[in-house]
């Protein structure tokens, strides 16, 4: 399966999690409820098996072991490969640092971003500013020239309303690379090559 197609905002997370450690199942969503993450991707754990499948096909994780305690039932146990690190490497480079990508993908990226140096996310998040301050520039002159040809501004709502949205995020993006570059947002450590 191409890396492009295998990727999804799940798999992404179980990749994410995998990077930190070899986790079963429940691990993982017990640790994605904790964090917060289920507010943003809803992954059910029928999804995480149909991840872990597709991510186990393309050798990006391998079952690490199987697990039973008294009272419940075995648990696999995955673990990511050197390939798996390489693809959530590069998924996280091009959906931090390229607004093409949907908002549910980037803020899934944010999650484990830190699987990255705090400057290289600091990078990235400045680069994908200027990418939308290039959209943001590009729809301003659009408008300009729909006014200038008589359009009435009501019909251009939708596009006032993604200009504040790109504005918005711009202010945030150069905002939160700032606090990394000044450490004023501690990092985790990185246990990732």
């Amino acid at each position: 399966m191409a890396a492009r197609a295998l990727r999804t905002p799940t798999t992404v997370a179980v990749l994410g999690l995998l990077a930190e450690r070899p986790r079963h199942v429940y691990d993982m969503r017990v640790t994605m409820r904790e964090r917060g993450h289920d507010r943003v991707l809803e992954i059910k754990s029928a999804s995480l098996y149909d991840a872990l499948r597709r991510l186990a096909a393309a050798g990006t994780v391998e079952a690490a072991e199987t697990i039973r305690d008294s009272a419940r039932p075995e648990r696999t146990v995955y673990r990511i490969t050197e390939t798996g690190t390489r693809q959530l490497l590069q998924w996280l480079r091009e959906l931090l640092g390229d607004p093409a990508h949907g908002r549910t993908a980037f803020t899934g990226a944010l999650m484990f971003m830190y699987a990255l140096p705090h400057t290289e996310v600091a990078d990235l998040l400045d680069g994908r500013a200027d990418l939308l301050d290039q959209e943001i520039a590009a729809m301003d002159t659009a408008a300009q020239a729909a006014r200038s040809h008589g359009l009435p501004p009501i019909f251009l709502s939708e596009d006032s309303y993604t200009q504040t949205l790109r504005r918005a995020e711009c202010d945030w993006l150069r905002a939160f690379a700032g606090d990394l570059r000044t450490r004023r947002l501690t990092w985790p450590e990185r246990t990732l090559p």
